[in-house]
């Protein structure tokens, strides 16, 4: 239980981190935790559907399409809660493959 809190933590404070982002803001530190919860609960459920769907796509592109799943997914969460705010859409591309990165890095962990 204590290992998923500390990862909760550390994931809210790579949504922090991207904040030195241009365009990329988030109110604080509480939203931040709702919107790494909000993206965990999205990665594990929806993210499966979404690149089962875009297989096809998926394969043509040699996986690069998973870049756009990632960041229609952070404009998502960013359209549901509006204390994070996306208004450079390159620096949400650099913010979602940051975050992707990270993802992965705290699941393994």
């Amino acid at each position: 239980m204590l290992k998923l809190v500390i990862k909760w933590i550390l994931f809210a404070l790579v949504i922090m981190g991207t904040c030195y982002l241009p365009g990329i803001g988030v109110d604080g530190f509480q939203f931040a935790m709702l919107i790494a919860a909000v993206l965990t609960v999205v990665n594990i459920f929806i993210k499966p559907l979404l690149k089962l769907i875009s297989f096809p796509i998926n394969l043509l592109s040699f996986g690069l399409f998973n870049l756009v799943i990632n960041l229609a997914i952070l404009y998502a969460v960013a359209y549901f809660i509006p204390q994070y705010h996306l208004e450079n859409p390159l620096s949400a591309f650099i913010a979602s493959v940051i975050i992707a990165i990270c993802y992965v890095v705290l699941k393994k962990v």
